[in-house]
């Protein structure tokens, strides 16, 4: 008898923990969805876990099931299932599984929601709703508008509704010694001692579990400088001639630059310094950099020496001009065609000579021809001698008129 009281005690024991143990197994939860929901969407409070037939439910808005707080009733075997309470509001509607709409979410939507369900046995849970509102206006700023080189930069992503910030460099990473929170939840970075390789284009994008947005670019400018200034030039220069010192300088902004010849200022002087040589051009010629923003002064020194004019001319080794070059083309032509013109007169005139030389030597060969013409006849003919001219025929010669002479003496010639 003990033995069997015995069984039927553990027995009891055994029911009650199965009982609590399947109670929790099967309890009861809710689940957002979507799991972040932003002003003007739908969220539905999903209810999950249910065993059994469902026979009522019931929602509250707050963490307990005070009448005060009841938003409704639903009760799925009722001609008219749902029955609304104090909290209700007409976006909201219970479903058939337990769960509860809520469509266009305002942001004071948000907070504890409780959920009593009766099966065999009542179930409650409670979830809070946070809503999220869109991010917003979002603008990259920056703590100072002229940035120098090792001042300490801060930008800055200002917004609305975001919780987390991401910052992004558009050339690259971000630089190594940029201060920024882990967890991104900060809205700003810092640049302890920002150095000029850290220029370039930023942008920020602010998040929140809902919605994300991008910020504008900003372009990062660091300034810097004047340095490694240098001047270029001829510093061993002639007496008369002219010369030229040009002074650069690594800057941003652009410096602007001021001349100095032995302490006192050149006020025709600016980034080049173009001079004519003197006596009293000799001496320390100095460039003084300067920057606007940096407010940095920078400078440099060359001494120039001044040579004595050479007696005799010497040739310019540098390269000729094309004007030059232009000039030499020119006057060779005119050489030639002037020479080409005198050796043609003189070809002309040595032919003409040649033509009246030629002339002449006709006119005495016929000459000749003429006296030896004349025949005689035998003495036998009764000593009767006669004379029989012979006129030959001869082409008509140009007569030359020969220019006069008062040193001509002409003789008169007569035949008896």
């Amino acid at each position: 008898m003990s033995t069997m009281w015995h069984l039927l005690r553990v027995i009891l024991i055994f029911s009650v923990f199965l009982s609590v143990w399947m109670e929790r197994v099967s309890a009861i939860s809710i689940q957002l969805m979507p799991p972040y929901p932003a002003v003007g969407q739908s969220v539905t409070l999903s209810v999950t876990g249910i065993t059994g037939n469902i026979r009522e439910v019931k929602w509250y808005k707050g963490s307990n099931t005070d009448a005060s707080n009841h938003i409704l009733t639903y009760i799925p075997s009722a001609n008219s299932p749902q029955s609304n309470g104090l909290q209700y509001f007409s976006r909201a509607s219970a479903l058939p599984n337990a769960s509860l709409l809520i469509s266009d979410l305002e942001f004071t939507d948000g907070g504890n929601y409780t959920v009593s369900v009766q099966t065999q046995t009542a179930q409650q849970t409670s979830v809070n709703l946070t809503v999220y509102e869109p991010v917003t206006d979002v603008v990259l700023k920056s703590n100072t508008s002229e940035i120098k080189e090792n001042d300490t930069v801060t930008l800055t992503c200002e917004t609305k509704n975001a919780n987390r910030y991401e910052w992004v460099r558009v050339s690259g990473s971000l630089p190594s010694d940029t201060i920024q929170s882990k967890d991104k939840s900060t809205n700003t970075i810092t640049f302890p001692s920002i150095k000029r390789s850290a220029a370039g284009d930023y942008y920020c994008e602010a998040k929140n579990p809902a919605s994300n947005k991008k910020s504008n670019i900003y372009t990062l400018t660091v300034n810097y400088g004047p340095e490694q200034v240098r001047i270029t030039g001829d510093v061993n220069v002639t007496e008369g001639s002219s010369f030229t010192l040009e002074c650069f300088a690594e800057s941003l902004p652009n410096a602007t630059f001021r001349w100095t010849h032995n302490g006192t200022h050149l006020n025709s002087c600016q980034q080049r310094c173009s001079l004519k040589v003197a006596s009293d051009t000799q001496g320390m010629y100095t460039c003084i950099a300067s920057n606007s923003v940096t407010n940095i002064n920078a400078s440099t020194t060359v001494n120039v020496t001044v040579n004595a004019a050479s007696s005799s001319p010497e040739m310019n080794d540098g390269p000729l001009s094309r004007g030059a070059i232009v000039g030499i083309v020119v006057a060779i032509f005119a050489v030639a065609l002037i020479v080409a013109v005198i050796v043609l007169f003189l070809m002309l005139k040595q032919r003409k000579k040649h033509s009246a030389s030629t002339n002449r030597k006709q006119h005495v060969s016929a000459t000749v021809a003429s006296g030896n013409g004349q025949t005689n006849e035998s003495a036998a003919e009764h000593d009767i001698q006669y004379t029989s001219v012979t006129f030959a025929q001869r082409p008509p010669r140009k007569v030359q008129m020969q220019p006069s002479d008062e040193n001509v003496v002409y003789s008169d010639l007569r035949l008896s």
